[in-house]
């Protein structure tokens, strides 16, 4: 430790012991003060429009925080008694450039709880947001942002906040870690503690409304040490960054973890296949991209690129091969389920396994297959580090509400069924540091989500071990992909697996439909590769082709062939929404 960080640490601790209420703001050295001060003038971002260093990225927030101050003095008028009347809420509605980051680490430091939202939210759905989350304002990095701004505050009256603009005019000053370490000592006093709120991030509302969740900087810190840890990153690694930044796969794991280890983000504004594979495959500056996530649309999206533009290319595609299996050391995926066959033929492409773990905005990444040894298509792996997870059914005279099948840590695994080499099958709970506070003014649904003893977090999602392998699948939704039909339960994702091998199936959502015979009916909703091979696409043909890999209770009843399945901007589908087109 050098002798200008104890001084400033034996200077904080000292206020912390001496005057609770002028405390300095604690939240900012676990979230990106390490990095600020141990790599000031290293780069941390590049976006689409120059480069930017952890330095210059903090100055220019030190910047904003002083214009937000007068902001989080309001006081709130609510009669909301599940509201706290001392918390401040900001919202952040910026492009996928610095002025997020800026944005954000500005909000922290004047002890305001960051809600992200995004360019791609049509007004009515902001509205929602600013006026369920009751932010105090709303941070805009440009013109987009603020005749959206513009337009959902003169379509809903209710909502009357001030809209603040980022001058991004001084993100070329140059700081050294001293002048950090100085401004940190001068920063605004406030009572904050580690256990206060970071972030509300809103669900992606495919099982319903979307909700908000509420992660304190213990439970941010907690997910990066996590990811730390299990992934191996370190200051030498540059990320893609091609993901929304409203949802914890874009803004914690591709973005926040990178900021914290001092590594670099190369960001693009959007995805774009052909940028993308340009940023794979060449150099960008001085150093190559070494990690890269995203979701499996945007896999499948690389891979038609790559067939239409260079699969005709020898030379290039070992090329490609080449540059992707020896100088990126890690591709993940995550967010949906990734089928078998983008996995296989990623790996014929780039030569890399992707590496599938499983997560939601509740409770981070809760389980991942390994950085090192065998990763096996369909499944998610183990618990990541400091995670705990359980197979259950319900029992009502336990404690918890819960029978215990199966538990398991990122080390051991206890099965609580004995004598069986049969995969075990139920509902996924999960116990970790990284679970979300609460969901935002929502008491009863809080409560609800975990069982009776509070211990648990419930998933709602159906998991499956296998004892041979040692590691976890996911099923499905509890609600909508485990399909009651004729006494079976039934997985629509098992289904969906299937129709996907098809050579005439370009995407496909299996849904359960009520009937009063069977109960539930499966419907098949397909998009097909070509119009001109529609007619290769019956109930028939369909029912036909299953029966190979499913048994007759699993085989659609119906099918329907649309142009298109809408997902989310994290490639999640929404079922209930999807189910009104068979009913």
């Amino acid at each position: 430790m050098t002798y200008s960080r104890f001084i400033l640490l034996s200077i904080r601790n000292f206020i912390f012991h001496t005057k609770p209420k002028l405390r300095f703001l604690s939240t900012v050295r676990p979230i990106y003060y390490e990095s600020v001060s141990q790599h000031a003038n290293n780069v941390a971002l590049i976006d689409h429009s120059s480069s930017y260093t952890y330095g210059q990225l903090y100055s220019v927030a030190r910047k904003l925080s002083r214009r937000l101050v007068p902001l989080c003095q309001q006081q709130q008028k609510s009669t909301d008694d599940t509201l706290d009347k001392t918390s401040v809420q900001l919202g952040v509605l910026c492009p996928n450039d610095a002025s997020f980051i800026v944005a954000m680490w500005a909000s922290w430091m004047v002890g305001a709880t960051v809600v992200p939202l995004s360019l791609q939210h049509p007004p009515a759905s902001l509205a929602y947001f600013l006026n369920d989350a009751k932010c105090r304002g709303v941070i805009v990095g440009d013109d987009r942002g603020n005749d959206l701004m513009k337009t959902t505050l003169e379509n809903n009256s209710q909502i009357d906040i001030p809209v603040v603009n980022i001058n991004k005019k001084n993100l070329s000053t140059k700081v050294t870690p001293e002048d950090i370490n100085d401004d940190l000592l001068l920063s605004t006093t406030i009572d904050r503690s580690e256990r206060s709120n970071a972030l509300i991030i809103y669900t992606s509302g495919t099982s319903g409304k979307p909700k908000g969740c509420v992660l304190t900087f213990d439970a941010v810190q907690a997910h990066v040490d996590s990811m730390v840890k299990a992934w191996r990153w370190t200051k030498d690694d540059v990320i893609l960054h091609v993901l929304p930044l409203h949802h914890v796969h874009g803004l914690i794991n591709a973005l926040l973890t990178p900021l914290f280890i001092g590594a670099r983000i190369i960001m693009l504004p959007h995805f774009d296949a052909s940028k993308s594979w340009e940023h794979l495959v060449q150099p960008g500056f001085d150093k190559h991209i070494t990690v890269f996530t995203a979701v499996p649309t945007i896999y499948s999206k690389l891979i038609y690129d790559y067939d239409a533009k260079l699969v005709s290319r020898p030379q290039t595609r070992d090329f490609v091969r080449e540059q992707c299996s020896q100088m990126i050391r890690l591709m993940m995926c995550g967010s949906a389920a990734l089928p078998e066959s983008i996995y296989r033929r990623w790996y014929e492409i780039s030569g890399h396994s992707l590496l599938e773990r499983y997560g939601m905005t509740e409770c981070g990444m809760a389980l991942t297959n390994p950085l090192d040894g065998e990763r096996i298509p369909g499944t998610v792996g183990r618990p990541m580090p400091g995670v705990v997870v359980r197979i259950v059914r319900e029992n009502t005279m336990s404690p918890t509400g819960y029978e215990t099948l199966v538990e398991a840590d990122s080390d051991n695994t206890k099965v609580e069924i004995k004598n069986t080499d049969e995969p075990i099958e139920g509902e996924l709970l999960i116990q970790s540091p990284t679970l979300f506070k609460e969901y935002w003014r929502k008491r009863n649904e809080t409560r609800a989500t975990f069982t009776v003893d509070g211990s648990f977090f419930k998933t709602g999602d159906i998991c499956r071990y296998d004892p041979e392998k040692n590691v976890f699948s996911i099923r499905g939704r509890q609600s909508m992909d485990i399909i009651k039909r004729a006494g079976y339960k039934i997985s629509a994702l098992d289904i969906e697996r299937i129709l996907l091998e098809h050579k005439d199936i370009l995407e496909c959502s299996v849904v359960g439909i009520d009937d009063s015979a069977l109960g539930q009916k499966i419907v098949a909703i397909i998009v097909p590769k070509s119009l001109n091979n529609i007619t290769n696409l019956t109930i028939d043909t369909i029912r036909q082709y299953s029966k190979q890999y499913l048994p007759n209770y699993s085989l659609p009843d119906s099918i329907i062939i649309i142009d298109h399945i809408p997902r989310n901007a994290m490639g999640k589908v929404n079922k209930k929404e999807l189910a009104r087109l068979a009913v």
